[in-house]
Formats: C-alpha cells, sequence, structure tokens
C-alpha cells in the first residue's frame, strides 16, 4: 500500500463547485492525492468574499480551508468555446463533482447523460439541496434552509426557548462526506469493469440521515421529538453543569454502573438503589430531581477538580470548550490533523480527520486564485500553445 495520502494521484477531478458541501469533497479527494481542479467562471466562487475576516483580499478562512490541495482554471463554460474545452476535460477525467442549483449542468450541455456519452467511464457525483426532481428541486436552498426544513433545528435550543441554528455548516459537511463515500464507492466498482456512475447526494437526505435514531423513533410513535437544551433525553444525569468557578462541564451516565461510580464520587450512596434512580429509565424520568440534588454540590468545586475526580472514577466527564480552549491544551492538538495552508494570513487549519498508515494529508498546494493555473492545465489536458493563446484571447478562459 502507498505510504500516506497519495493514493488517489492517478485520478483526475473536475470540481465544479462553489460554498462549502462540494469543495469540502473535492478537497478530501485532493488530500487523498488526487488532482483536483477548480473550474471557476467568470464572476467567481461566491464564497471567496463570504466571510467578513477576509484575508488576502478576496481569500478568507471559509475559502482558504475547504480548497487547499487544488488548482485553478478560469473558464466560462457557458460559451461554446468553453464547453469545448470543458468536454474536452471531461473526456479525459475521472470524475466530475458539481452542486449547482439542479438544472444548471443541463442547462450548461453537460447532465450526466452528456457527460457519460463524452466518458463512460466518469463518476458523475452532483450535490443538491433536495435533490434532482421533485417540487423543492429548483427551490433555493443552503445549510441554514436545510437545517430548518429538516427538523434539525426544532431540536437545538431550550425546552422553553425557540428552535436554533447549529453554529456552523453541520449539514454542509455531512453532505460533502457522504459525496467522498459514493465516489470511492463507484471508484472501487470501477475497478472491476463496470464504468462509470451517476451518483446524486441531497442536503435533506445528508440531515435526516444524521438523524436515524430519532426519525425512526417518530416513524414509529408519530411522537416528534422535542428541544432537549444541554439535557440527553436517553441518559441521566447528562447534560452541562456549571462549576464553582463559573465554567461548565458535560457529565454523561452511560451505564448503571456508572450511575453508581458518580454517587460514590459525590458521597451520593444512598441513591445507588434507591427506586427512583436505580435504573437508567428511572433516572429519566426523574432527572430534574437528580439535577436540583447535584447542580448545588457541583457549584462547590472548579471544573478541573470535578472533571479529574469523575475522570478518575471512569465517568465520562469533560470541560465545555471554545476554540481558545481547544487550543491551548496541547494533548487535543498535538493528536489533531493541523495543516500549513501556504496563506500568509491564515497560515493554518483543520485538515482532514483521516489518519493513514501514521499521516495526515499534507498541504499540496495553497486554495487558489480565480484562474490561477489556467495555463498548465490545459497544456496538462493536451491543449498546443497555440490553443490555449486562442481560448484565452476569445474569453474562453481566464488567467491571472
Amino acid at each position: 500500500m502507498k505510504i500516506g495520502h497519495g493514493i488517489l494521484e492517478k485520478i483526475s477531478v473536475i470540481d465544479m463547485t462553489e460554498g462549502v458541501a462540494g469543495p469540502y469533497a473535492a478537497m478530501a479527494l485532493a488530500d487523498m492525492g488526487a488532482d483536483v481542479i477548480k473550474v471557476e467562471r467568470p464572476a467567481g466562487d461566491w464564497s471567496r468574499p463570504a466571510d467578513h475576516n477576509e484575508v488576502d483580499g478576496q481569500e478568507n478562512g471559509q475559502f482558504i480551508s475547504l480548497n487547499r490541495n487544488k488548482r485553478n482554471i478560469g473558464l466560462n463554460a457557458g460559451t461554446a468555446e468553453g464547453a469545448k474545452i470543458l468536454s474536452r476535460m471531461i473526456r479525459q477525467a475521472d470524475i466530475l463533482i458539481s452542486n449547482y442549483r439542479p438544472g444548471v449542468m443541463a442547462k450548461l450541455g453537460f447532465d450526466y447523460s452528456n457527460c457519460q456519452s463524452i466518458n463512460p467511464n466518469l463518476i458523475y457525483c452532483i450535490i443538491s439541496g433536495f435533490g434532482l426532481e421533485g417540487p423543492y428541486a429548483q427551490q433555493p436552498a443552503s445549510d441554514t434552509i436545510i437545517q430548518a426544513m429538516s427538523g434539525l433545528m426544532s431540536l437545538v435550543g431550550e425546552p422553553d426557548g425557540p428552535p436554533t441554528r447549529v453554529g456552523f455548516p453541520l449539514i454542509d459537511m455531512a453532505a460533502g462526506n457522504a459525496a467522498v463515500q459514493g465516489i470511492l464507492l463507484a471508484l472501487y466498482n470501477r475497478l472491476s469493469g463496470n464504468g462509470g456512475a451517476n451518483i446524486e447526494i441531497s442536503l435533506m437526505a445528508a440531515a435526516l440521515g444524521m438523524m436515524t435514531a430519532g426519525y425512526t423513533r417518530f416513524l414509529a410513535s408519530g411522537v416528534p421529538p422535542k428541544r432537549q437544551g444541554n439535557s440527553n433525553m436517553n441518559l441521566a444525569p447528562a447534560g452541562a453543569y456549571r462549576a464553582g468557578d463559573g465554567r461548565y462541564i458535560s457529565i454523561a451516565i452511560l451505564r448503571d454502573s456508572h450511575w453508581a461510580k458518580f454517587c460514590g464520587v459525590m458521597g451520593l450512596e444512598h441513591l445507588i438503589d434507591d427506586p427512583s434512580y436505580r435504573t437508567n429509565a428511572n433516572r429519566v424520568a426523574n432527572r430534574n430531581k437528580i439535577d436540583e440534588i447535584i447542580e448545588p454540590m457541583l457549584a462547590s468545586a472548579s471544573a478541573k477538580e470535578w472533571i479529574e475526580r469523575l475522570q478518575a472514577a471512569d465517568i465520562l466527564a469533560g470541560p465545555i470548550n471554545d476554540f481558545g480552549d481547544v487550543a491551548s491544551d496541547t494533548a487535543i492538538t498535538n493528536w489533531l490533523p493541523i495543516v500549513k495552508t501556504m496563506a500568509p494570513n491564515a497560515p493554518l487549519a483543520m485538515g482532514t480527520p483521516i489518519k493513514l498508515n501514521g499521516a495526515y494529508a499534507e498541504t499540496r498546494y495553497p486554495a487558489p486564485a480565480k484562474g490561477a493555473n489556467t495555463e498548465e492545465i490545459l497544456a496538462k489536458f493536451g491543449f498546443s500553445d497555440e490553443e490555449i493563446r486562442n481560448s484565452l484571447d476569445s474569453g474562453a478562459v481566464f488567467s491571472l
């Protein structure tokens, strides 16, 4: 087996994506060694200026972190010449990924059927909001909207408060990961001589796929789950608790044996066999009573002290950190895939969380400027110097 993350080095990917889900999927393949070519339209990836904390003008934290290890071709696929160039690239590529709104690729002349006729071995992956068919197919979608419409936001927040958005693009990232899984399956299937594949990933399916347990319970009972705040509907005690120094800690009692250990740490041995708390089902039914007992006790010592005591008793417990806490904890950061971005004002990013043969993927290319590699990419696909000059002069392609 190849050492490190160059396993896909012979695989060529055409990345026609913008935003989060598609760029993340393409970047994950790039981290595995694939040659990922980001095809950028003249207006540019809309996510370039999306982050108010801009870095190097148009580049920003989001764009830098989701587009490393790619090369960039500036291409106007809406022109006849641009379409010819893209068609020639597709003929030689292994994978095409797009997350344009449904219908855009067909309008450009590059839906699955057309691409398959160009290259029968092409793995074609489309990421959309709601799928490619049905009443919602053309409806604008984003991570935030899918958080709302999937039911996810109905589960986040305090029981008596409003629904709350998860503070990062959770569904986009889940959809990106699903796309990578599908693409790798298709690559494996292609080894058996089965040709290319048509892969469809929707943000809605990715969202509900993450909530499969709750949705299964709903389908069986007809009762939708309610917001739990920091509690866990399946466990008790479980939640966020304020320690004496003002910091919050998270505690989760997973098994009845842990309840006995927890009671030992808290000096509540008399509650171990109390019928109201003996089993997890009893404790879930009486979670408010438990919290009324333990919250004042937890306020008597610092978060650090409680975590040390609880972890020493093999109880699930940890501090509720912000990014500053995470970054300052070398016991965490020494084992994370923190990679160099090659961007001067945002030098580090979190890499993909796959440690292969003892190593995480490294950065080969920084997140590219729009059109940064146009000429070299065209040359790779067999365009002559004259063809490249003519394409630049016509505006079908552009470079820095």
